[in-house]
């Protein structure tokens, strides 16, 4: 008991959340309203597009890439569908154009997956350049109007609740959207955890070569990631679209480092190989409360981009330092049990 106390206490989730509610208490003190349904309400739909992605791009980080291209992906393929459905006057159901957005981003995600993977370039440098030729091509070709004026079916699905509360000053309610976050959150989890196809992720992620010694598909894998990632960012594009009852090809570019952030904050290695689902969930919690509600504490609009950055910087620094200190102990691991085994160590 004690023993799994003291490693809860040591993990990265555990400073994470106690910086959650470090933040939540200073913003509670200083605007008691931030206590109340209502707000946990606006937050939860705050986080559901971000959050979609936050766990999709996880993947990538663990096996050891860094997906640049998501937002990219999320906007082109919003735009081209929420274009095409408004051209012809689309009036049956929702699940069409969400299927639609959903098979344009796999294509996308694909397309990156097998460059990656057959080429062994790094995912950075790919996805960098993809995410500049997908939203070129495709403003390009289909113009930047923004759709002002969604088919009547995802006008409605924007106002559809999964929760709805009546109180006397506000009247809250949990969009039904939620559901595909719950989702995502929940697929990746089991691919994580259950599956031998979450432990080629993590292998590939501590050490390609050996993943693939131990008989991991490494390049089948690797596809899978980003395709992925493709499906995730088109879901999380036309849930966007539908929450601002809008679609501007310029929406969510530029919010990657955000969404990577997230993600980092919550404990997974920006090297690769080591995350969780739950460390992931408290990363968003800290970064959407902190740019949802600053302003409930008097930080001016101007100012919140600084202090998100702060919060940033401390947190991805505490991460690092613990994972640096865990690097430095496993020498002296070592050590101990070649000493106690009779052997030596070779140093340097």
């Amino acid at each position: 008991m004690k023993t799994a106390l003291t490693k809860a206490v040591r993990s990265n989730e555990f400073y994470v959340a106690l910086a959650v509610v470090i933040l939540c208490l200073i913003i509670g003190m200083r605007n008691p309203a931030f206590f109340t349904i209502h707000t946990a309400f606006n937050l939860t739909r705050a986080a559901v597009v971000p959050g979609i992605m936050v766990f999709a791009v996880m993947l990538g980080i663990i096996a050891g890439g860094i997906d640049v291209s998501f937002p990219a992906i999320a906007v082109s393929s919003m735009f081209l569908t929420s274009r095409f459905f408004e051209s012809i006057e689309f009036t049956g159901p929702v699940i069409l154009p969400i299927l639609m957005s959903i098979a344009i981003g796999t294509a996308l995600g694909l397309f990156n997956g097998v460059i990656i993977a057959f080429f062994k370039l790094p995912a950075f440098i790919v996805t960098l350049g993809t995410a500049h030729l997908f939203h070129g091509v495709f403003v390009w070709l289909i113009g930047a109007r923004p759709v002002h004026r969604l088919p009547p079916p995802m006008e409605d699905m924007s106002r559809a609740e999964l929760i709805r509360i009546t109180g006397e000053v506000h009247v809250s309610s949990v969009p039904v959207t939620v559901l595909f976050l719950l989702g995502i959150i929940a697929v990746v989890y089991f691919i994580l955890n259950y599956t031998m196809l979450g432990r080629g992720i993590y292998a590939i992620g501590g050490d390609r070569v050996s993943a693939e010694r131990a008989g991991f598909s490494v390049k089948g894998i690797t596809i899978f990631v980003y395709a992925f990632i493709g499906f995730a960012s088109g879901l999380a594009g036309i849930l966007h679209t539908i929450h601002s009852r809008l679609s501007i090809p310029t929406d969510l570019i530029g919010s990657e480092l955000l969404i990577i952030a997230a993600a980092v904050l919550g404990g997974t290695h920006i090297g690769g190989g080591r995350g969780t689902v739950l460390g992931s969930i408290l990363g968003l919690a800290l970064i959407t409360i902190a740019r949802n509600n600053l302003v409930m504490m008097g930080v001016p609009s101007t100012a919140q981009t600084l202090v998100v950055g702060v919060i940033i910087v401390i947190g991805t620094g505490i991460s690092a330092y613990q994972a640096m200190k865990k690097a430095n102990k496993l020498p002296r691991i070592l050590e101990k049990t070649a000493d106690a085994g009779g052997g030596t160590v070779a140093k340097g």
